[in-house]
């Protein structure tokens, strides 16, 4: 079985950028007219934008790699028989802030080889800024390469945490109490701004120096973790562990410099 060439990964990265921008830019103008939304659980929201840029970015990947397969967060997994690669997508994540007409969302599509990140394309429509990584290439945005943060202390430190409310509750409620309680302690502001995508790649543009996420699922994670690691980061499990990509998993990301000082102070 043949592996992707560097061109092939070229190609891919070309793909992915045009199904994002063309979804995005389709999400963007569904913004302002979404009408009701739907909710898939009692806290989880899905809008028709959503099922529209999943159509526009599966249609266009069945097209390009038609042996691949694909994970996306509505419709799950999707054909191919490819078993060495699979996309992941996140059709728009931050759907709460979407739905409410907040900047704070995005696009999100990942190639994986035998269960990692090596494509990685993050699409903010409504901050304009398009997010690319292809594995041992680094990070760039809107063309540009860009680097995590040098903060080298938990006290200069401004952190994210995921959402509340999402998963099992009561245990990822807790969970997150936890940690900003401790994050408050040690650091010098502590945010939640509802979008695994905004806060990866603001970790990897060094706006954010650290992102934790108690509930995550691979197409919240699979780019982002990509992108903040080609820009000179680390991602892990929260324990510290090598991320597996699964569901229900519990993440740290950071500027690599403080990953083991963040490790500790979530304990």
């Amino acid at each position: 079985m043949k592996n992707f060439s560097a061109l092939r990964f070229d190609i891919a990265l070309d793909v992915a950028q045009n199904l994002a921008r063309e979804a995005g830019l389709r999400c963007l103008e569904l913004q302002s007219s979404l009408g009701k939304v739907k909710y898939k659980t009692p806290r989880d929201v899905v809008t028709i934008a959503d099922l529209e840029s999943e159509r526009i970015i599966v249609e266009g990947l069945k097209k390009a790699f038609p042996t691949h397969r694909i994970r996306t967060e509505e419709a799950g997994r999707l054909g191919g028989d490819e078993s060495r690669y699979v996309w992941i997508i996140d059709p728009v994540d931050g759907t709460v802030n979407f739905s409410r007409g907040m900047p704070l969302w995005g696009i999100s599509i990942a190639l994986m080889e035998e269960g990692k990140p090596v494509v990685a394309v993050v699409f903010l429509p409504a901050l304009g800024e398009m997010y690319t990584a292809v594995k041992g290439q680094g990070t760039f945005m809107n063309g540009n390469p860009i680097h995590v943060s040098a903060t080298d202390s938990l006290e200069k430190a401004i952190v994210s945490n995921g959402d509340f409310n999402v998963g099992d509750w009561s245990k990822i409620n807790t969970q997150n109490l936890h940690n900003f309680g401790r994050e408050a302690e040690f650091c010098t502001r502590v945010k939640c701004l509802g979008s695994a995508v905004i806060e990866g790649t603001f970790v990897a543009a060094g706006r954010l120096d650290i992102f934790v996420m108690t509930m995550s699922y691979p197409w919240d994670i699979a780019g982002i973790a990509l992108l903040i690691m080609e820009a000179g980061g680390q991602a892990s499990e929260l324990s510290g562990r090598e991320l597996k990509f699964v569901d229900g998993e519990q993440v740290l990301f950071s500027n690599g410099i403080l990953h083991s000082l963040a490790i500790d102070m979530l304990k």
